[in-house]
Parts: C-alpha cells; structure tokens; sequence
C-alpha cells in the first residue's frame, strides 16, 4: 500500500494506491475517509490496482473550493478523473457508497467511456447509469461478495 498526497489542479487529494491490475476507484461517504475501505480495498488489490482518495473537503484532502452542490459534487467528479488519469488509468471501475455513490454515478454519467462497471452503496444512482451497474444497501445481507464478484474478485480473495 502507498499512500499520498496527489496536486491536481486546485486541490490536494490525500489517495492511497494498492495492487495491480484492472482499476477501481473507492469513493467514501459523506463524513467518512479513505479508511472506510481498509478491509475491501485489501481484498480487491488481490487482483486490482485500487485506487481511494478521501474525496475534496474531506479528511487529509483540500476543499479549495466555495461552492455549493451540485456544483462541488461535479468538481469531486474533476477530482476523480484527473486523479486516475495521473494514477495511469484511462477506464476503470468506480464503487461508491452515500455520498460517494453519488459522485460515481454523476462520474458515470457524464463520462461513460471511462467507466468500466459502477457500484452504488446507499444511492439511487440519477440518472440511470448506462453502464453495468450493481445497486446494493448496507442495511442488507452482507455486501463484500456480491461486489467482489461483479467486479471480477474470486471466492479465493475473500
């Protein structure tokens, strides 16, 4: 695991950065931190270079901004894409849960091509994703297997 502060235009993400192979962007909830994911985030780097910022405004990253939603959440979205870009990833997979999600939807809708597969934790993702998508609840079953399945992590990485 590496972990870092990543400048991009008008703010400093805090991102930690662990495996190798097809990417996935971690987006937490509002409130929350990178560290939400500790434990998937291990799981998924088995088999995928993962990739977890805490979002603009939110634990070791900036808020350089003063706006308002929905114009902060579209510069989360900004956030997002030059930050797996500078990470070396041009498509990748993008899991998000409350506010995160989101972010991963609204990533998803305005910028199709580079979504692989979207996953929305505790969101309605708006408006509907074109891309495959996964809609779970945490107050449900579970959670870890069915997203680690849709997103191509076997049994044995569980």
């Amino acid at each position: 695991m590496f972990e870092d502060r990543v400048d991009l235009w008008d703010v400093t993400l805090r991102v930690r950065r662990e495996g190798t192979g097809p990417a996935v962007l971690l987006l937490h909830s509002h409130a929350g931190t990178l560290d939400v994911w500790d434990d998937l985030a291990a799981a998924l780097a088995t088999r995928h270079a993962v990739v977890r910022p805490d979002l603009r405004g939110y634990g070791g990253s900036d808020r350089a901004t003063d706006e308002a939603w929905p114009a902060l959440e579209h510069e989360m979205v900004l956030d997002c894409l030059a930050l797996m870009h500078a990470s070396g990833h041009d498509t990748f997979a993008v899991v998000g849960v409350d506010l995160g999600a989101h972010v991963a939807a609204r990533l998803a809708a305005e910028h199709p091509t580079k979504i692989d597969r979207l996953v929305v934790i505790d969101a309605v993702p708006l408006p509907p994703p074109t891309r495959p998508t996964l809609v779970l609840w945490s107050g449900g079953a579970p959670f870890g297997g069915p997203l680690l399945d849709f997103l191509g992590a076997g049994p044995q990485d569980r």
